[in-house]
């Protein structure tokens, strides 16, 4: 069934219908910034998107028994079989975080509605709302033609709703007739196309192609697949157009259930093929990381995110007075600090003032032992105490991007304290601090990551990965080797002295696992959620170490269609086709 909207009308009705979300919330009309590029003879060639989502296709999945369109499709492509669905794998969730670029943590959308549910925390406000792709083109760029064939009335009439036609069909058959109907007969710029019977093949009879009824759908998909891009290539204006296909889906199953967090039912696949690009698979592996931040809750200030270890007596791992040696390693991201609730002291920042944001004490005072990371304005600090003196080491803090920074402390004689930091490997300061009693830097206090009650006195807000405690004092080179390991950080040779090593991936309860066995988990609290990006190191990953999740759509989409996202539209996803440029960019 066709459904053609006109664009005044579609706009009409999309801000209707974002009303429904957000009675507050404005969005701009930015100017468009994309252009089209000659070919020899002055002839211009038109950038294209046709997007495909093949509904329920797990990636490890496909990839055992690849078809022959999919495989031949791999020749000319950037790819994955390990890409990432959003934590919450319904399909009407998966869906928006494709087509909005926002995750499921914060878009909330968890059925076909496509309303999201007020915070349970927040009643009576309004949830936020992130329109999708196809309205933000619209918006800022009317000029470029849009389409959906789907096998959903609601992604058409909801979602999609901004499309300059939707077209619902009740078969795959239909949906790759309809698409070859179009190539023929219209001149879309961007093609939104959704196949479902792998889905329906994997919800009766399992998603894994060790199910003949799930091989069968995934080989006819392919087949309809196969017709579409011949029709793409027959298309009478094909010469003057530089198509973008991107094959994935929506999210994967296990047995034959979805919607659930697990890996296989986050496991999809992702291909981005164009005639010039040149064959590679994406090697990139996953980081999660958690947002931590808040204030002390005093007054008007909420509390907001931190992690807690639990006490499994084994405290003593990650105190001076035991190990007598420590390096501390983890990678962080700081925030600019107005993006959940501005600074008290230095708003619209990166500027925090004297807060412990991680370590192992219960305050920052000096009759307090421990040890702890303390803000600074632009600097951070360490602070090592024995309850009667304190040792610090104050170095600069990097902003707003990912980056590690290691801390190692020695006691080098019975009364001495040396400190070390690094960032991404390379020494920022270092001090020795005398008159220290090293016994008595000890305490029961549990590892905090994130704000302390009663002694966050301005907000702290970073994002916190891969955080590591070892026993033993590590030289530059080893700091470097082993931030750059790539394998499982217990079987390499710093194995034995690795006392802790929390991934920052947390369970629906918030309790993240310290990967050294029987040694302290850590439980979040607060409106926790954990995330994935593409791993980040300081060091050489290689040419093609992406990783795609599916917040990563939109942004390449408008990427290829040389249209420029906002900052305010808070889209999460990465671009990476940028890396490829010189292999099709025209001269």
């Amino acid at each position: 069934m066709k459904r053609n909207f006109n664009r005044i009308r579609t706009i009409v009705y999309a801000l209707g219908f974002l009303m429904l979300w957000s009675s507050c919330t404005k969005y701009e009309n930015p100017p468009a910034v994309y252009e089209d590029y000659e070919q020899a003879g002055n002839q211009e060639v038109k950038r294209k998107v046709l997007f495909i989502s093949i509904d329920g296709a797990v990636g490890q999945e496909i990839k055992k028994k690849l078809p022959p369109n999919l495989t031949n499709l791999l020749k000319t492509s950037k790819y994955t079989f390990n890409s990432l669905a959003d934590e919450n794998t319904s399909d009407a969730s998966s869906w928006m975080s494709m087509m909005s670029g926002v995750s499921f943590s914060n878009h909330g959308i968890v059925d076909e509605s496509y309303i999201p549910k007020p915070d349970v925390n927040h009643p009576h406000e309004d949830p936020a709302g992130y329109p999708s792709m196809l309205f933000r083109m619209a918006t800022i760029a009317p000029s470029i033609k849009t389409a959906v064939v789907s096998r959903s009335i609601a992604l058409n009439d909801k979602l999609l709703v901004s499309a300059d036609e939707t077209y619902d069909e009740n078969t795959d058959e239909g949906i790759k007739n309809k698409v070859l109907d179009l190539f023929e007969k219209k001149n879309h710029d961007v093609m939104i196309v959704q196949f479902k019977s792998v889905l329906d093949a994997g919800k009766e009879s399992g998603f894994s192609v060790e199910n003949a009824a799930y091989t069968d759908a995934l080989n006819k998909v392919d087949g309809y697949v196969g017709n579409i891009l011949d029709g793409l290539k027959a298309r009478k204006n094909y010469a003057s157009e530089d198509w973008l296909v991107i094959v994935t889906s929506n999210h994967g199953g296990i047995g034959t259930s979805y919607g659930g967090k697990s890996d296989q039912e986050r496991n999809t696949f992702a291909i981005f093929a164009n005639p010039s690009f040149k064959e590679a698979e994406l090697t990139g592996k996953a980081m999660n990381y958690v947002r931590l931040w808040g204030y002390d809750g005093n007054g008007t200030m909420p509390l907001g995110v931190r992690a807690v270890s639990d006490n499994l007596g084994n405290s003593s791992d990650y105190d001076l007075a035991t190990t007598k040696e420590l390096t501390i390693s983890a990678r962080l991201r700081f925030n600019l600090n107005n993006t959940i609730i501005s600074s008290t002291l230095t708003p619209n920042s990166y500027t925090y003032w004297y807060s412990s944001f991680f370590g192992k004490d219960s305050n920052t005072s000096t009759a307090t032992p421990g040890w702890n990371y303390y803000t600074f304005g632009n600097d951070l600090e360490v602070h090592v105490s024995d309850g009667a003196k304190v040792a610090t080491c104050r170095f600069p803090k990097i902003n707003g991007e990912w980056y590690t920074m290691t801390t190692v402390i020695t006691a080098i004689a019975p009364d001495k304290v040396n400190i070390k930091v690094f960032n991404n490997g390379t020494l920022a300061q270092e001090s020795t601090t005398e008159g220290m009693n090293i016994n008595n830097i000890k305490t029961n206090d549990p590892l905090i990551f994130g704000y302390r009650p009663a002694i966050s006195y301005d907000l702290v807000d970073f994002d916190a990965s891969e955080v590591q405690i070892f026993n033993k004092a590590y030289k530059q080179e080893e700091i470097r080797d082993f931030t750059c390991f790539s394998g499982d950080l217990r079987e390499s040779p710093y194995g034995a002295n690795l006392k802790g090593l929390w991934k920052m991936g947390s369970t629906s309860s918030g309790e993240i696992q310290n990967e050294v066995s029987g040694k302290s988990k850590m439980q979040l609290s607060g409106a926790f959620s954990s995330r994935s990006v593409s791993e980040v190191k300081p060091c050489e990953l290689g040419a093609n170490a992406v990783f795609v999740q599916n917040l990563d759509f939109y942004t390449q989409i408008f990427y290829w269609m040389e249209l420029q996202t906002q900052k305010d539209w808070k889209i999460e996803g990465q671009v990476f086709l940028n890396k490829y440029e010189i292999e099709f960019l025209k001269p």
